[in-house]
């Protein structure tokens, strides 16, 4: 079971490592969290019955001044456990944004690439952000982007509508989106660029009040029918955490209360993020 939306932001080794990490977390991703040893993620990881985890950095420094964990210290996560899967975060409107992506895949073994629009203060569908997105697709990573709701301060709620994702999603047919937080509040317009483009995917990191159980079961019942989910978005969907904002085996019962089959389970916990990691990992 992989779950494909997890942040290292809590990683007490790296407090004292790293001057900037504390105040990264805390003031620009905005987590009051405790900090945590290493071995707790992994912990978090085998109560929820989860074998390997996506690590997910933010370049954000142009906009924010820092990096939300940088791609050198997902690498070095990445390096400590086999469990990791690391990908990598450049800012698209940085100069020599493409090289960059390109090294941190060929030289570091990511895997992936992450953006965030409202951290990173850029327009998705912007033109300049295409030669990184280029990049990405010649490389044959996918390509993990926040959309929906973003509470980080400063930030401008509209960069994470995901129709503004549409115009990248044409150009290149052959790269793969997923649209992390399954957009919401947007659940619909994400739902309708998974269901006509081959290359959209979702994640079920959508969490946006403290109970996992409750709020699925409002997004996948109410909101979206559950017969979608199970019927046309099966192939479509993967399974995030968003940890540690929330316990990695909360997000995982409450998908699983939803009455959903076996067989959908299967292709979301495991199918489906495997296939979008088998050409990177080729």
């Amino acid at each position: 079971m992989i779950d494909f939306h997890t942040h290292p932001v809590l990683i007490r080794e790296f407090v004292e490592k790293y001057p900037n990490y504390r105040r990264m977390a805390r003031e620009v991703f905005q987590i009051g969290n405790n900090f945590q040893p290493l071995e707790t993620f992994l912990l978090q990881m085998d109560v929820a019955g989860i074998n390997r985890a996506v690590l997910l950095p933010i370049d954000c420094a142009r906009a924010r001044g820092d990096a939300v964990s940088s791609n050198e210290q997902v690498a070095e996560l990445c390096s400590q456990s086999a469990r990791f899967i690391g990908f990598s975060s450049v800012d698209p409107l940085k100069e020599g944004a493409a090289r960059e992506l390109e090294q941190s895949v060929r030289h570091m073994g990511l895997k992936g690439l992450k953006l965030d629009p409202a951290l990173q203060d850029f327009q998705p569908g912007d033109t300049r952000a295409f030669s990184l997105y280029e990049a990405a697709a010649a490389l044959r990573i996918p390509v993990l982007i926040h959309t929906g709701m973003s509470w980080a301060p400063g930030t401008a709620l509209e960069l994470g509508q995901p129709l503004l994702l549409e115009p990248a999603i044409r150009r290149f047919p052959g790269l793969n989106f997923i649209l992390a937080h399954f957009a919401w509040p947007w659940v619909w317009e994400a739902t309708a660029l998974a269901l006509k483009y081959p290359n959209v995917y979702l994640d079920t990191s959508c969490l946006y009040y403290d109970s996992p159980k409750e709020f699925f079961q409002f997004v996948f019942s109410k909101q979206i029918p559950t017969t979608v989910i199970e019927r046309s978005l099966r192939n479509k969907i993967v399974f995030g955490s968003n940890y540690p904002r929330v316990e990695i085996k909360n997000m995982v019962h409450a998908l699983n209360t939803l009455g959903l089959t076996e067989g959908f389970l299967n292709k979301v916990f495991r199918e489906n993020p495997e296939r979008l990691l088998a050409a990177a990992t080729a």
